[in-house]
């Protein structure tokens, strides 16, 4: 049986802003994780797909993973470009 996974209402609020192929990414990337860690797979409590960090708990007994904050760090190359303007 796989984990179940649920999004933190603050997090879903900056979710929904983001663009739809980015969201398919991040919710790609939670059900490999989910699926992981149901397997014994190694945990972690956030993962980063492009430019977005997901920070998470796991809880065990409920075998749940909950999404509980969201932050978006700027691109590569605008970070690059700002420091050798």
């Amino acid at each position: 049986m796989s984990y179940r996974i649920q999004v933190h209402p603050d997090a879903g609020t900056l979710l929904r802003t983001l663009k739809p192929h980015v969201v398919l990414r991040l919710g790609r990337a939670l059900a490999e994780l989910a699926e992981s860690i149901s397997a014994g797979g190694p945990e972690a409590e956030e993962l980063q797909v492009d430019n977005c960090v997901l920070r998470f708990v796991i809880d065990h007994a409920h075998r749940l993973l909950e999404v509980i904050h969201i932050e978006l760090r700027e691109p590569l190359s605008a970070a690059y470009a700002d420091s050798h303007a």
